[in-house]
């Protein structure tokens, strides 16, 4: 059986369900349906809910109306970025872009940071220097825009490399990515979510809400932070395979909820 690494707890239910409808908006009139859908107290939600808006990834528009904020929002578009063509698999030059962050940060400071460059791909390939292949479609001005706006700290330095040392390319491409495990594990979703698709029509809506909210954001947050490495490193395009996949449950999922949704009145 799959183990999951996503988790639909109340945050990510919540916002996983405002970026379902175009207006980016949940009323807490929709409380009661996703609390008995997930079996999440409607108390919970609402501390929830006043959570999200104290760490400024929502907004409360209106009396019993919230929204998605702009850092909200470009989160959900770096995790969206998988829909998107966004890294050479096959054409790489062999530079590398790096990342070095400087000594004696703050402890939060320097853990959301390793976060965020994990997000991307990066790893640490000598100290305090985290590296990845040079091959984003992103310019490195942009990535470098993209990594501070999600979190990396501003006195962090990023940079192309150009002259790396064959022993220590051999090295990073060999030892930083567990590409057995990466794909055993990209399979084993690979599964399940085909599995998923063959079983939903015949389960009750409550069960496929649930079932395609944890696997479909299970999915979703595995492309999304995929290391996106190029043929000579990982040669088996497993992501290409799962995204394939998730396309199409993507869709799926996406038609039920809309379908709910719609009972409850919500604009989609």
């Amino acid at each position: 059986m799959y183990q999951f690494t996503y988790e639909p707890t109340p945050k990510n239910i919540l916002l996983d369900l405002m970026g379902v409808n175009k207006r980016h908006e949940l009323a807490t009139s929709q409380l009661g349906f996703i609390s008995d859908a997930f079996d999440v107290s409607t108390n919970n939600l609402r501390v929830t809910l006043n959570r999200l808006v104290g760490t400024g990834l929502i907004t409360q528009n209106r009396r019993g109306i919230y929204s998605l904020t702009e850092k909200a929002l470009s989160k959900r578009a770096f995790i969206n970025r998988w829909k998107n063509n966004t890294f050479l698999y096959d054409n790489w030059d062999f530079r590398w872009i790096a990342c070095h962050l400087p000594k004696r940060a703050a402890r939060a400071v320097r853990k959301k940071s390793l976060m965020v460059l994990e997000w991307y791909g990066f790893a640490e390939g000598l100290d305090h220097l985290l590296v990845r292949p040079n091959n984003l479609t992103l310019s490195h001005a942009k990535l470098t825009d993209m990594l501070i706006t999600l979190g990396l700290e501003t006195n962090a330095h990023c940079f192309v490399l150009q002259d790396v040392s064959d022993t220590l390319v051999n090295q990073w491409g060999d030892d930083l990515w567990d590409i057995e495990r990466l794909d055993r594990e990209y399979d084993a979703l690979i599964d399940a979510l085909e599995s998923s698709l063959t079983n939903l029509a015949s389960k009750p809506a409550k069960a496929s809400l649930s079932e395609t909210c944890r696997l479909g954001g299970e999915a979703i947050h595995r492309l999304a932070t995929d290391p996106l490495l190029p043929k000579v490193i990982r040669p088996q395009n497993k992501y290409q395979e799962l995204k394939s996949i998730v396309r199409k449950y993507d869709r799926t999922g996406r038609n039920i909820w809309l379908e709910q949704l719609q009972k409850l009145g919500v604009d989609t």
